[in-house]
């Protein structure tokens, strides 16, 4: 079965009659036929039944046109995009949050870099913002794509493509004043008056903290530090507490230790305003930016 088929198909399936379909078509009743009947053919099974010259969908009739639905809006999508690269200049606005460096992509610009020697013919322009600034941008629809980290959530009228999963936790050293509350394991109501941190506002960085806190009368004591660098001096200086990922490892010259938050997790995504035209250069970014970070994450560190 081809595209064109696919078509004939779903154009049959939507007026559930040969003359009309094959009209609306601008083809011939037979040749409509003949594609129908091609298909089931190559399916083994009928698509319609025909009662007294009426047709009805067969099980597999009705799936396929529920689903062929999806693939002839996916291959249209893709065709207007691929046409639209092949006559426009190609420009890509990309936003990344600072906080995403040096911690946990210290090499970021390099994979900018990397992306820009593969693809020179797209113009990239690069934003380096606070995690907030990189989401509101997003959502406005003022760039094509924005990387963050953050906890699962939606972002109105933007899809959301996700790079990595990380499982979330609490960082502290052991100069907290809380430390002995956080070595016996992770409660909501632990962050009731406990200075913490993240890179971003609560409602957006780690919103599903933020609601389950709401629902049960939590408040906590929370400040957004976007510096990597100045959230870690906080952090080892136990000054405050950290949303981050969970990392065993130890930096500076205090250890670092993490809290496990068993039902949260976090997410390294790219944001994409849904109305944006500049699809095809943006699938070429995520893919070219799965790629790295898978790559970056699957090597033992030594």
């Amino acid at each position: 079965m081809d595209i064109t088929q696919l078509r004939y198909f779903l154009k049959t399936a939507k007026t559930l009659n040969y003359t009309r379909a094959a009209k609306a078509l601008f083809i011939t009743r037979q040749s409509l036929r003949q594609a129908i009947a091609s298909i089931e053919a190559e399916l083994g099974s009928p698509l319609f039944y025909n009662e007294r010259n009426h047709l009805s969908l067969t099980e597999c009739g009705a799936y396929l046109a529920l689903t062929g639905a999806k693939v002839v809006r996916a291959f249209d999508d893709m065709w207007t995009d691929t046409t639209r690269m092949a006559i426009q200049p190609l420009h890509l606005k990309a936003a990344f949050s600072e906080s995403l460096v040096p911690f946990l992509l210290p090499g970021l610009s390099e994979i900018f870099q990397r992306f820009q020697a593969r693809f020179p013919h797209i113009s990239l322009e690069l934003f380096r913002w606070d995690m907030d600034r990189v989401i509101e941008a997003a959502e406005a629809g003022e760039i094509d794509c924005g990387c963050v980290l953050r906890m699962p959530c939606e972002h109105l009228g933007c899809s959301v493509q996700v790079l990595q999963s990380f499982p979330a936790s609490l960082d502290y050293s052991d100069a907290f004043p809380h430390v002995e509350k956080l070595k016996k394991g992770f409660s909501l109501e632990m962050l009731e008056g406990i200075p913490c941190i993240g890179m971003g506002s609560l409602r957006r960085y780690a919103q599903p903290v933020w609601e389950d806190c709401l629902s049960r009368g939590i408040h906590p004591d929370y400040q957004v530090i976007p510096n990597t660098i100045d959230a870690f001096y906080r952090v080892q200086n136990g000054l405050a507490i950290s949303f981050d990922i969970l990392d065993n490892g130890e930096l500076g010259n205090r250890p670092i230790y993490s809290c496990p938050l068993p039902v949260y997790t976090f997410e390294l995504v790219l944001i994409c305003p849904s109305s944006r035209s500049e699809r095809g250069p943006v699938e070429l970014l995520r893919t070219f930016l799965e790629q790295e970070v898978g790559s970056h994450f699957n090597t033992p560190s030594t």
